[in-house]
């Protein structure tokens, strides 16, 4: 079940990313089918403790928050993926997958910056970078 769960949140993640990229927006049903392959992951996930899933939940809620107060500087969308990923993988991973995605996302805002491609304060969809960190989460923790 786990590779059933791994493979449809891969492809929800590369479906959301290409649409972060294109459109800048995830739409709220779009958002709303991330469930499916959450809960698929989640029960191939298998071990993870209660109190895992719910620290999981708590980093995505973190950064739902963080949506919030920033006025969307970092957007809705990726705060609620975080909370289906955290639902699936738990704390532990979730951190993981996040700090990865987080130093990704720098690294590339850094090189678009130095050569002028973005503005200081332009912005850069973050999917994309979930959906590396998870593909690198995946393959090297879990797998």
């Amino acid at each position: 079940m786990i590779v059933v769960g791994t493979g449809l949140m891969g492809i929800y993640l590369t479906a959301a990313a290409f649409r972060d990229i294109r459109s800048g927006y995830i739409h709220r049903w779009f958002l709303a089918l991330g469930i499916l392959p959450a809960f698929l992951l989640r029960i191939g996930m298998g071990s993870i403790t209660i109190a895992d899933t719910v620290g999981g939940i708590a980093v995505g809620a973190f950064f739902l928050a963080v949506s919030f107060i920033s006025g969307d500087r970092f957007g809705k969308a990726d705060g609620i993926i975080l909370m289906y990923l955290g639902t699936a993988l738990g704390f532990s991973y979730v951190v993981s997958l996040a700090a990865v995605a987080f130093v990704l996302s720098a690294a590339v805002i850094a090189v678009l910056l130095i050569f002028k491609r973005i503005a200081l304060k332009g912005s850069v969809p973050f999917v994309p970078f979930l959906l590396a960190a998870y593909t690198l989460v995946m393959f090297t923790v879990v797998g």
